[in-house]
């Protein structure tokens, strides 16, 4: 048998796959075919010209051959050496030039994790029966092999999700999406609370936003601007959109930060809320911060709060306003 001829069979062999092996080369190869033997699964022999052939298919051509990706993956895990290819397909219908949708994604994932969970169970098998010994009149327990179609974690995260790395908030926001969409608001939580998406400030506002479809989200996302401990700023502006003053006021003065916070901002809040009471409260507390910083419960120019100050007098008098401490 000469190379070449065996390599013409190959290549042959994969623009068919659709075929059995042995059929392709029957009907395309030669018009004496019909004089060959065949022995499955992968001999043919040629009695009138004196040669033999192995049949061997390639697959990488494969991957583009059979646009079902469902069947295209029940015929590479019925193959030799397929990891490789299976896992450049998985890669291709995530972030290819051909991303599949989520129904054929599901698909290709589903048949994967059957056959990762049919190896697990035979493995469980095997080590319960080691474990107990033998019984009598039982067949000797083999231990299964690890065929390449057994695709683990470890194998998915290396060659497919860690390109993801760096978009790792859309993923995070996909799961969101899709969990907020189903209702699986408790599987959300427990997401969140087991830290499988992790804390980021793009995370914490696509939760804010989701509040008008899940109204404990806006606490989730405050809750996750915490933990990352440095978001005060937004955790201050989230607070204050909702018209949480005292919250806000609270919170930045227990991080730390009322000495430099801006007045302005805090009483423009407590002036729309219409709150008289919350606006004198907020008031006052800066009057406070000033005379302990300064000396005087005044404001500064360069604070802009004169329209504050106006609003205060018209609403409580003059006389309410706090006096300089004399020592």
């Amino acid at each position: 048998m000469t190379s070449q001829s065996a390599v013409q069979i190959t290549e042959l062999t994969t623009k068919h796959v659709d075929m059995s092996e042995t059929e392709s080369v029957r009907q395309l190869i030669s018009p004496d075919s019909s004089s060959w033997s065949v022995f499955q699964p992968d001999i043919i022999i040629s009695a009138s010209e004196g040669y033999l052939w192995y049949l061997q298919v390639k697959l990488p051509p494969t991957v583009n051959l059979l646009q079902d990706k469902g069947k295209l993956m029940d015929f590479l895990l019925r193959r030799r050496d397929c990891k490789m290819v299976i896992l450049s397909v998985c890669s291709q219908i995530l972030e290819g030039g051909e991303k599949g949708s989520l129904p054929v994604v599901a698909t290709v994932f589903d048949k994967l994790n059957q056959v990762y969970k049919e190896y697990l169970e035979a493995e469980q098998t095997y080590t319960v029966a080691m474990e107990s010994g033998p019984s009598r009149g039982s067949a000797a327990q083999k231990r299964p092999v690890r065929t390449q179609a057994v695709i683990d974690q470890s194998d998915m995260y290396t060659h497919v999700l860690s390109s993801f790395t760096e978009s790792k908030h859309y993923l995070y926001e996909l799961v969101i999406k899709t969990l907020v969409q189903h209702n699986l608001f408790y599987m959300l939580h427990q997401f969140l609370q087991y830290h499988v998406l992790s804390d980021s400030k793009p995370l914490a506002c696509l939760l804010l936003s989701l509040e008008s479809t899940y109204p404990p989200a806006h606490q989730l996302s405050l809750d996750m601007l915490k933990r990352l401990s440095t978001a005060n700023d937004e955790i201050v502006e989230v607070l204050l959109s909702k018209q949480q003053v005292l919250g806000a006021l609270r919170f930045i003065r227990s991080v730390g930060g009322h000495d430099n916070v801006s007045a302005r901002k805090f009483l423009d809040a407590a002036q729309q809320t219409g709150d008289q009471m919350l606006f004198y409260t907020v008031f006052r507390s800066f009057q406070q911060r000033n005379q302990r910083l300064r000396g005087s419960p005044s404001f500064n120019p360069g604070e802009h709060c004169e329209e504050h100050v106006v609003h205060f007098k018209q609403l409580f008098g003059d006389q309410a306003l706090m006096k300089p401490s004399t020592v």
